[in-house]
């Protein structure tokens, strides 16, 4: 288990597409996707943040995260990834969003070794020139760029804020991930290509 690095699960968006449901708690195979995605990254991290902006809809489980809510609202992701940084007192967090139902610990492993004993501010996956940047490591030292990035009103992309630190990508081989550990559940339609394609990883 790494000591150095924290993790957390980005749960603060409106869910505007899925008719409002919170997508952490949709079950895939009788099993939410936080529930899914906890047991993968308990085996990596001692540290889980789950950072949303409804923690009463945890509070069947907040004995099993340090739950927080956006420091700064209204900024998108980039709101969840300040307030986590700002939290953690570890050197670096992992993030991931909450409607990403199939981490891989291969993956998330080469994420890590990218980013340990190098001066990167942020390891980024890339595949096929297609970014990933909420299943990334972000160090902690950042915090206060992104403060200011984020207060001057700039642009809030994260690809824009890129741009004021060191991120190195780091390219990802199609055979690491099965073509589906970056499916991310957005609309109906999402939730059915990812229960499609549990079902026929489970034949």
């Amino acid at each position: 288990m790494i000591k150095n690095i924290g993790c957390s699960i980005l749960a603060g968006g409106k869910n505007s597409r899925i008719g409002g449901r919170n997508k952490a708690l949709i079950e895939i195979d009788n099993c939410s996707i936080l529930k899914n995605n906890t047991k993968v990254l308990r085996s990596i991290f001692e540290e889980i943040i789950l950072v949303t902006n409804s923690p009463e809809q945890y509070s069947c489980v907040q004995n099993d995260y340090t739950i927080i809510s956006d420091e700064i609202k209204g900024v998108g992701p980039l709101g969840g990834i300040y307030s986590a940084l700002l939290k953690t007192n570890k050197e670096a967090i992992f993030f991931v969003p909450c409607d990403m139902p199939f981490l891989n610990t291969k993956v998330i492993s080469q994420v890590i070794e990218a980013y340990k004993n190098n001066n990167y501010d942020a390891v980024v996956p890339r595949i096929k020139n297609n970014i990933e940047p909420l299943h990334a490591i972000y160090r902690k030292a950042i915090y206060k760029k992104l403060f200011t990035h984020i207060t001057e009103g700039c642009n809030y992309s994260i690809r824009n804020f890129y741009k004021k630190i060191n991120v190195h990508y780091l390219d990802l081989e199609d055979s690491l991930f099965n073509n589906k550990v970056f499916t991310n559940i957005n609309t109906h339609t999402d939730l059915k290509i990812a229960i499609d394609l549990n079902n026929s990883s489970t034949q």
